[in-house]
């Protein structure tokens, strides 16, 4: 069966070697390439947050999920520290009790 239009999965590539076609192979490697980056980043970042001693909290609006929840956030490391009680809570959010 013939279809009155055309689809195709290829994707332009970026590079100037001439080919318009991005190498799968290329795709898959430069992202196992930044995975592994991240990761690297994600053990700098916990190195850095199991070293500080969290003085400083602050209440933020953190994204979690889908969601945004108020949370206890270390100001100088950025670590989730805890919940607020529901009174601290209010009282950021502007409630009225």
């Amino acid at each position: 069966m013939k279809l009155p239009w055309q689809t195709s999965v290829s994707k332009p590539s970026n590079e100037s070697s001439g080919s318009i076609f991005i190498d799968d192979m290329d795709a898959a490697k430069k992202v196992e390439d930044l995975l592994i980056k991240k990761r690297s980043i994600d053990k700098q970042i916990d190195t850095i947050q199991s070293a500080c001693n969290h003085k400083n909290k602050v209440m933020r609006m953190i994204h979690i999920g889908s969601m945004h929840e108020v949370r206890w956030v270390c100001e100088d490391c950025s670590k989730v520290l805890g919940w607020p009680t529901a009174t601290e809570s209010d009282r950021f959010l502007g409630k009225k009790s």
